[in-house]
């Protein structure tokens, strides 16, 4: 994408870190790095209204020929349940962003030149974008057509899905190529399966291992278990599996290795392996599957666990009976939504989830 290319509006779509954070870096890679005080902008739409963005868009910098916006929370633009799929209902006040979508429709067309002076950048990363679209939930497919119907329709949509296994293996020898290393297939294979095929947790592993491989030589699978071990340590898998025995202090400890790692930045990945997890093990439960060769034939393709778990998401549905899986994923998905409307401690939400798991009656 050149400088000329750009357009008015982008909506990045989905949950994958990696690929919002390829996008926002090649945006910032042409603005002239003296001048970023007055061209970037991060700006929160639970907090900020559009209108006030769309007025500072409007009015021209001297400082610098290009601003972008970078607006989080685009969800906060639908309102509960979605404003803008219900144009007929009408508020008695004036609404908190205005007259959505027009307004942000006026502001495409009022924009002159090529390249335009300022581009909005929202995130809708209240979407779960599968590798298999088809696996698509109704809610996130609910939400996906509000936004293509919307923000879509003032500018272009990028989609940050979930990549497919064989998409996983190809960016991490990417990865390892733009480092100066080489990852053989099989060692790119192993790290997408250790990883659960998470690029960001993959990029950080990758720029480890180019680090620690000798000078001229590819990338050994021996280094991969030595490296990326300790990412095993503090994993979802083992933070699922000490829930399941109620290990409190564990579960605690794990998650504070997590958090060490991660931040505040690995919460929504965090809360979604998780959520697989006992997803998995519910239907293993329900299913009644005690080894790992029925494994593969009870979970559905896209519900399956890396190689390394699948003992583990086996025991998960022994310890836990059916009743207790349910309400793991129930309150899962209430700490996802919490976590996605900008909270003041995204690491609290957690350690309230971990002690109601904990101390939750056997169903």
């Amino acid at each position: 994408m050149t400088l000329a290319d750009l357009r008015p509006v982008y909506t990045l779509v989905g949950d994958e870190l990696y690929f919002r954070d390829q996008f926002r870096r090649s945006l910032e890679a042409r603005l002239n790095p003296a001048t970023l005080e007055f061209s970037l902008f991060d700006e929160d739409l639970a907090s900020t209204p559009l209108d006030e963005v769309l007025d500072r868009a409007r009015t021209p910098s001297l400082m610098a020929p290009l601003q972008i916006f970078f607006l989080r929370n685009a969800k906060d633009l639908f309102g509960r349940g979605g404003a803008a799929a219900e144009p007929a209902k009408k508020s008695a006040g004036k609404k908190k962003h205005g007259d959505f979508p027009a307004n942000l429709e006026r502001f495409v067309r009022d924009t002159p030149g090529s390249p335009p002076p300022a581009v909005l950048v929202f995130f809708a990363d209240h979407v779960h974008l599968p590798a298999d679209r088809q696996r698509l939930s109704l809610e996130d497919k609910g939400r996906l057509q509000r936004i293509e119907a919307t923000l879509g329709a003032a500018g272009e949509l990028v989609m940050c899905a979930q990549p497919s296994e064989a998409q996983a293996v190809a960016l991490a020898q990417r990865m390892a190529k733009e480092q100066g290393a080489e990852l053989p297939p099989a060692g790119s294979r192993l790290l997408v399966e250790m990883l659960d095929a998470n690029l960001a947790l993959i990029q950080r592993e990758v720029e480890k291992l180019c680090l620690h491989a000798p000078a001229g030589e590819p990338i050994r699978a021996e280094s991969i278990h030595d490296l990326v071990a300790a990412s095993h340590v503090g994993s979802a898998y083992e933070l699922a599996s000490r829930l399941a025995r109620r290990e409190r202090a564990a579960s605690l400890a794990c998650l504070r290795r997590i958090w060490a790692e991660e931040g505040d930045a690995g919460a929504i990945g965090l809360v979604f392996q998780l959520s697989r997890a006992f997803s998995m093990a519910l239907i293993l439960r329900q299913q009644q599957v005690r080894d790992r060769s029925a494994l593969y034939q009870a979970l559905p393709e896209g519900l399956r666990p890396p190689g390394f778990a699948a003992d583990t998401i086996l025991a998960i549905s022994r310890h836990m009976p059916e009743a207790r899986l349910r309400r793991a994923v129930v309150m899962l998905q209430a700490a996802d939504v919490e976590l996605r409307s900008s909270p003041p401690s995204a690491e609290l939400i957690f350690e309230r989830l971990l002690l109601a798991l904990t101390a939750e009656a056997a169903g």
